[in-house]
């Protein structure tokens, strides 16, 4: 059997109520059927599985809503993992996840159950994020107001709930929208996905930035040709130099002449030395914030590497994960390297080098490991984010200090030109010398900025452009790739629902004439033969086929999302006569006898198919009045 991904399985299903196992059943890949009669639990059973699988139950049956726990042990595209889920008649719960089998999972410590919250806040991960991660499988939002697609909203899809009215191809819920139902049917059918959306958001911003960034270099060449600096780097820093050697030839004059009028002036020589005191504090200052940016860029830079280094790590393990699972169960008949027959092994050995198996113990390490990884990156962003933060204030700090020193230099020379004086008017006149040089030297600065300002914008501007021109081809052929899918997969589905209602045994007409289907997740309605309307047992019939064509699609095309997975509830609602739900679950055996692909299809049923009466198929013993299904 070949394995599809996205796949899920239910392994084994396990309730707790008031620390007591009230359910204990293990199922399997295939039809999986809960046989019993109507009242014995067969819903409390599948509502427990897809509460634990992450959906919400707005009215629990008593005894399921009276479970504290669910464990399910699953496995997700041939993972073994274990989710466990809080029941307390609370909306939102949080699942834990461990990364093994069940029984393994029960005997495991604390540590290794992690707890992934409903929804993602504060850079924590949701657990329909990580499951979607598991299943290999991209997040997409669901409507304009950026909500992500989630695990409830999945199985909305793929759980026929009993108490769901029929004509309906979604469960029912508040605050639904005909954009939102489209946007999860094309995702789950492979025909929409987040990469798309964020492309196409992408490329708007990104037109927005190179705009911008196209205004701010010509706005800084206009700037720079109207003065009568160089632009030329060399030059500036030529002129710097010459600009300090002259200002140290004045320190000297100034030292020479300070002894000849020591004393006179106090009061102007006093305001004068705290300026120069105040202008060599400002100096220090700037020198330090100076430092402590080229510091911060240092950091942020190896926080860039880290980031980068931990991504291609998390890549790596998980393109190790798909192919460790890919090649679970390969044997080798002969040795790779030096060619020779290899010797038959026991089936729990493996073929090539003889060691025993060892259940999931590989991708068990390998999921812990990226777990690890998954949470290290979120912590390096938080951090990256902060210094980023502290370092667009430190230059701004920078410019601030840069304004005070220019002040001080003005406020000097208003000094200097009080004194008379002719030594003192000799000394003054070197001090705002001095202090022109000084402005000058920070006009070039200021230029030198400017001109590393247009070479990193321009840098900027060209990644961008690149990106851009990246951004277009990933759209259109994104958008190719799409307009070939849709009407393939549509085409799947309506076939196979048509050979579907072809079989019924039931009166409607246009089910057994079925020519045309036409099925929209925006309306939630499916028609035949342009006729939406039938009798309540006719709908029941035509919307669990429809869930049935859905899977069987999934097991032909491997784009499709739908991880080869049902659940069927209430096949028997409508006032549906028992020879035509046995007729049904007929057609689920044969439609599925001879699939190639991995599935599972689990569904409820009082009025068992008698060639499905056997242990092949039903779960754990027939439910009656005297032995219901939850043991409480």
């Amino acid at each position: 059997m070949m394995l599809y991904n996205p796949s899920l399985e239910i392994c084994k299903v396990l309730a707790i109520k008031n620390n007591k196992e009230i359910y204990n059943e293990t199922f399997h890949s295939g039809i999986n059927i809960l046989s019993g009669r109507n009242g014995t639990g067969k819903t409390s059973i599948l509502q427990l599985i897809v509460y634990g699988l992450g959906y919400e139950i707005t009215k629990w049956k008593n005894e399921a809503g009276s479970c504290d726990y669910i464990y399910l042990g699953i496995k997700i595209n041939n993972i073994s993992i274990t989710l466990r889920r809080n029941i307390n008649n609370k909306e939102k719960q949080s699942i834990s996840i461990c990364f093994s089998n069940l029984d393994n999972s029960l005997l495991s410590p604390i540590e290794n159950w992690m707890t992934f919250q409903y929804s993602s806040s504060y850079g924590n991960i949701s657990f329909s994020k990580k499951i979607f991660e598991l299943l290999n499988i991209p997040e997409a939002k669901a409507d304009s107001n950026n909500n992500i697609i989630t695990m409830h909203q999945i199985l909305r899809v793929i759980y026929g709930d009993q108490s769901n009215p029929s004509g309906y191809i979604f469960n029912i819920e508040s605050f639904d929208s005909a954009f939102k139902r489209e946007s999860i049917g094309n995702y789950l059918l492979g025909l929409y996905d987040n990469d798309l959306y964020n492309d196409k958001i992408s490329l708007i911003n990104e037109d927005k930035k190179i705009t911008k960034l196209i205004a701010k270099i010509s706005a800084i060449h206009s700037i720079i040709g109207k003065t009568s600096f160089s632009t030329n780097e060399n030059i500036i820093e030529n002129e710097k130099k010459i600009y300090l050697d002259k200002i140290k030839e004045l320190n000297i004059n100034i030292l020479e002449k300070k002894v000849n009028i020591l004393g006179t002036y106090p009061n102007e020589k006093k305001s004068s030395e705290n300026i120069a005191k105040k202008n060599i504090l400002i100096k220090t200052n700037l020198f330090e914030c100076e430092s402590k940016i080229r510091e911060m860029m240092y950091d942020i830079d190896d926080s860039e590497q880290f980031i980068k280094e931990l991504e291609n790590k998390q890549k790596s393990l998980q393109d190790a994960i798909l192919v460790n699972s890919s090649l679970k169960g390969f044997i080798f008949d002969t040795c790779p390297c030096c060619q020779n027959k290899l010797k038959n092994r026991l089936h729990n050995e493996c073929s090539l080098c003889g060691n025993e198996l060892i259940e999931e113990g590989t991708n068990k390490n390998l999921l812990r490991m990226k777990n690890e990884i998954d949470l290290q990156l979120i912590e390096s962003n938080k951090i990256l984010l902060k210094d980023k933060i502290d370092f667009n204030n430190l230059k701004q700090e920078k410019k601030q200090i840069r304004t005070e020193l220019r002040k001080t230099i003005v406020e000097s020379s208003s000094v200097i030109t009080s004194l008379n004086s002719n030594n003192e008017n000799l000394l003054y006149s070197n001090y705002q010398q001095i202090g022109s040089l000084e402005e000058k030297i920070l006009h070039l600065d200021k230029i030198k900025e400017l001109l590393e300002s247009i070479s990193l914008l321009t840098n900027e501007r060209d990644e961008i452009q690149l990106k851009i021109n990246r951004l277009k081809d990933n759209i259109e052929k994104k958008k190719n790739l799409y307009r070939i899918r849709e009407p393939e997969i549509k085409k799947i589905i309506s076939e196979e629902l048509i050979s579907i209602l072809r079989l019924d045994i039931g009166s409607e007409k246009e089910f057994k004439q079925a020519e045309t289907v036409d099925f929209d997740f925006a309306s939630n309605s499916i028609s035949i033969n342009g006729k939406s309307a039938f009798s309540e047992s006719g709908m029941i019939f035509l919307y669990n086929s429809f869930k049935l064509a859905l899977l069987l699609a999934s097991l032909k095309k491997e784009y499709v999302r739908i991880p080869r997975f049902m659940i069927l509830d209430g096949i028997e609602n409508g006032g549906m006569e028992d020879s035509r739900s046995k007729n049904f679950q007929k057609i689920i055996h044969d439609k599925l006898l001879n699939s190639n692909v991995e599935f599972q299809i689990i569904f409820a049923t009082k009025s068992i198919e008698p060639s499905l009466d056997n242990c092949d198929y039903i779960i754990g013993d027939t439910f009656s009045e005297n032995k219901k299904s939850l043991n409480v």
